[in-house]
């Protein structure tokens, strides 16, 4: 009987031991459960206030720096009045505040998760007192064993009861909180998320007022070009205009210097032609050319145009003729270029140009006396530089020289419209003074053999090079045309023939044909 009690008190104490370790066990997860869940909310909360006012006031900086662009921007925006000290301490004391009120809600909630737990240990400790008390009556034999199985039962079944109505209280609460939490997580987030919206937004309008300005200022720069450009084209067209009146006017004063160029040169032949009728008749007027051929003299009979085409040409080659420049010295005939024979008064032929050593102007007398060159460039297409017809030599003042065409030179030595309009159309430079035509103002009607027969003379030309460099011993002679002739036709004499001696001369070549 005593041996079955005793295994019955062990196996209630090792019963009783289990349920208290079980009970002690499931204590301290609870209680180090909702420590953990209150110390990392309130942690959470403490850094998310804290990065809260981190982020406030990293805002603020960018804000300011904004804030600062837009005002250096544009002068046009209105200015932000800069917060006080008092304002800034006032919204400190406001965020402060709802941190306190934060802090105070959050300690209520853990005061009363305290004092459910201090509840719950209450009871753990009246449910252990009470199975230690069952215990020691059941040693010392006050209750039989299946009273104390009875007593622990009983107190299990409270005590499951309790720690599910406390554990069920405390996981809605921690479920609570965790809900709490993420919505304020989730409003903070979206916070967050309007902030960066708000200061994205602000950014691209702070982008489009720069570039707006920048338009407003490409705008008022393009203006500015355009009335520099208007201004411009208003100079431009003044400038045309006075270049056009400049035109006009040149225009008008070319053709007054052409209209008085014609009034003098019809002066000038109107005077010729009246000294030529006063002083040697109406004409035809006629020249006997003495030629010194082959140490035989030869006649070459020329005879002038009439006065009422060639005037002036031939009253400068008459007063010549009587003035004696074609008789006195030793003029001659000292070029054959080919297409012309060419003849010089004297001194013509001891100047350097034909080997002499002739110094200064052959023809300052004949300069003096007014009668070196016409005046004018004379010519009439009805006496055109055909064979055998005499012209003055030299551009753009013809003469004293003259030459006796051995072909028809009319397109060389006569008019060059055609030569003139084709350079204008080729935008080539002309010089009008080289384009106007040589006088034409005689022809040759007796002599012609003896005009071919010098035509037919060696000239420098036709000499062999070895030649050329043994003759040309000084270094003046090197300018030498090759047109000269070799041996020069002298010239013995030229005069006027008069009407009796032109009705005798035209008799006896009638006798020769």
């Amino acid at each position: 009987m005593n041996t079955t009690s005793n295994a019955n008190r062990r196996s209630c104490i090792g019963r009783c031991r289990r349920s208290i370790l079980s009970m002690l066990s499931l204590s301290s997860l609870l209680i180090l459960l909702f420590i953990s869940i209150d110390y990392s909310a309130y942690h959470c909360k403490a850094w998310k206030i804290g990065n809260k006012k981190n982020e406030e006031e990293s805002d603020k900086a960018p804000a300011e720096s904004s804030t600062q662009q837009n005002e250096a921007s544009s002068s046009s925006s209105s200015t932000p009045t800069p917060t006080t000290i008092l304002e800034t301490e006032a919204r400190t004391a406001r965020e402060l505040s709802k941190a306190v009120s934060t802090l105070t809600k959050d300690l209520k909630s853990c005061n009363s998760r305290i004092d459910s737990i201090k509840s719950g240990f209450q009871d753990l400790y009246s449910m252990h007192l009470t199975q230690i008390d069952g215990l020691r009556k059941c040693k010392e034999g006050m209750i039989s064993s299946s009273d104390l199985q009875q007593l622990l039962d009983t107190n299990t079944n409270q005590k499951k009861f309790t720690n599910e109505d406390t554990t069920k209280a405390l996981m809605e609460q921690a479920h609570a909180s965790i809900i709490e939490q993420q919505r304020l997580e989730q409003n903070e987030q979206l916070a967050t998320k309007h902030k960066e919206l708000i200061l994205k937004l602000e950014h691209q309008v702070h982008q489009l007022r720069l570039r707006e300005t920048a338009w407003e200022r490409t705008i008022s720069e393009l203006v500015a070009r355009k009335d520099l450009l208007e201004r411009r084209e208003n100079a431009w067209t003044r400038t045309i205009g006075e270049l056009m009146a400049d035109i006009e006017i040149r225009n008008k004063r070319e053709w007054w210097w052409e209209e008085m160029k014609s009034e003098m040169e019809g002066r000038i032949g109107g005077l010729s032609y009246q000294a030529v009728l006063e002083r040697y008749g109406p004409g035809p007027h006629r020249v006997s050319m003495i030629i010194d051929l082959d140490d035989t003299q030869q006649e070459v009979l020329i005879e002038l145009a009439p006065i009422t085409l060639m005037p002036h040409s031939v009253h400068t080659f008459l007063s010549q003729l009587s003035e004696g420049y074609w008789t006195r010295g030793t003029p001659a005939i000292v070029m054959n270029p080919g297409h012309v024979l060419q003849a010089c008064p004297h001194p013509c032929l001891e100047t350097k140009a034909m080997g002499g050593s002739y110094p200064g102007d052959p023809y300052v007398d004949m300069r003096h006396a007014g009668l070196d060159t016409v005046s004018f460039q004379e010519y009439h297409p009805e006496y055109p530089h055909e064979k055998y017809t005499i012209g003055f030599a030299g551009r753009p003042h013809s003469g004293p020289e003259f030459y006796i065409n051995m072909m028809n030179n009319t397109m060389d030595h006569g008019p060059k419209e055609a030569i003139t309009k084709k350079a204008i159309e080729d935008e080539e430079e002309v010089d009008e003074m080289t384009m106007e035509p040589d006088p034409c103002f005689g022809k040759i009607i007796s002599g012609f053999e003896v005009i071919d027969k010098i035509a037919e003379g060696l000239t420098r030309g036709d000499l062999p090079d070895e030649s050329k460099e043994t003759s040309d011993d000084d270094d003046d002679e090197e300018a030498l045309s090759d047109s000269l002739l070799i041996q020069p036709v002298r010239i013995v004499s030229m005069s006027i023939i008069s009407e009796s001696d032109d009705s005798s001369t035209s008799e006896d070549t009638r006798d020769e044909l």
